[in-house]
């Protein structure tokens, strides 16, 4: 009796046993699978993740190629001016770019900052403008903008006549706009140079520049480096239209000087710019003049009626003189003491003498 009890009591231990490693089994397999589910999901997530990260390099680096394909023409197009279309990175989507303006109305622009915002992929551009009217603005003279200006800035100036001498001592855009009178137009009066450059990296654009002062003033004075002077206009200074002193990397391009009491541009001591593309004209002395500078470039320049030379190169060595059209000038081109190696192809037309070499 007593044995029988003992063994129905092992059977029913065993019993019990049996079904807790059963159900044991039974949630062991239900972890199992959630825990299946948990990695697939995450070599999914991790596959995703890489995907995203490869496509990210690919654009990256493509992206880096275009940058660097358009340095490179950038650095080829500066060396020889010619130019040369970007290349574009194949594949390379282009986002899409909202401006933002944040600006008050035409009229009271002036002293107002202009935000620019380009909103794309990793690309933001801000533009800081003050504007200069003569009336109904917070700025009634350039310099006065530009004192307040920081470098990287922009200042616009509208139509009107501004009769001040303006010292552009700050990194800046200074430009001319017409505002629907005409040109804006900067007067020095007669007194002292209208307008003169001493920070490095100015553009200067857009503008009428008259009436510099006497000896040593002219009407568009640079003493620094790395600037654009564009499309200006620059006549009837006592002594030089542009006067480019001592400066390098410096363009003079697409202006007009005529009219001026001495040569139309003068540089002097200054290596290594180019004047190009420039209507040089009816001046007292020379159109165009590098004195005691090497290495700089004139090309694509109209120079006529100037009452001596239309360009003179005196003491100057390794400057290229080509593709310019010299027309009823006393003397086509003057080389003293200068080489002829780097000058020519020019167009002469009606020049007493073509070429004078000394």
């Amino acid at each position: 009796m007593l044995k029988d009890r003992t063994h129905k009591l092992v059977a029913g231990a065993w019993l019990v046993m049996a079904i807790f490693l059963s159900a044991g089994f039974a949630q062991a397999a239900d972890i199992s699978d959630d825990l299946n589910s948990s990695i697939e999901a995450a070599i999914e997530a991790s596959e995703g993740a890489s995907q995203e990260t490869n496509a990210t390099a690919v654009a990256e680096t493509e992206n880096g190629t275009e940058v660097a394909a358009e340095t490179a023409n950038d650095t080829v197009a500066a060396e020889t001016g010619t130019s040369i279309e970007p290349v574009t990175a194949v594949g390379v989507s282009t986002p899409d770019e909202t401006e933002i303006e944040t600006k008050g109305d035409a009229a009271n622009q002036v002293g107002t900052e202009i935000v620019t915002e380009k909103v794309g992929e990793g690309a933001e551009e801000v533009e800081m403008i003050s504007t200069v009217c003569l009336n109904g603005c917070n700025y009634t003279t350039i310099q006065a903008a530009i004192d307040a200006s920081k470098d990287g800035e922009v200042v616009e100036v509208g139509s009107g006549t501004y009769n001040e001498n303006v010292v552009v001592n700050k990194s800046i855009t200074l430009r001319g706009v017409n505002t629907g009178e005409g040109v804006p137009v900067v007067n020095a009066q007669g007194n002292g140079g209208t307008v003169v450059l001493k920070a490095d990296g100015i553009v200067l654009e857009g503008l009428y520049i008259t009436n510099a002062g006497p000896y040593p003033s002219a009407g568009i004075e640079v003493v620094s480096d790395d600037n654009m002077i564009a499309g200006n206009g620059i006549w009837n200074s006592d002594w030089v239209g542009i006067y480019l002193k001592g400066c390098t990397n410096t363009t003079i391009s697409e202006c007009i000087s005529s009219n001026n009491g001495n040569d139309g541009i003068l540089v002097f001591r200054a290596p290594g710019n180019f004047v190009r593309d420039n209507v040089v004209s009816n001046n007292g002395d020379d159109g165009i003049q590098l004195l005691n500078c090497d290495n700089n470039r004139v090309e694509g320049n109209v120079v006529g009626n100037n009452t001596d030379v239309g360009i003179l190169l005196d003491t100057s060595q390794n400057s290229v003189v080509i593709g310019n059209t010299l027309s009823y000038n006393n003397k086509g081109i003057g080389l003293l003491n200068s080489g002829i190696d780097r000058v020519g192809p020019n167009r002469f037309v009606n020049n007493t003498q073509d070429l004078e070499l000394a």
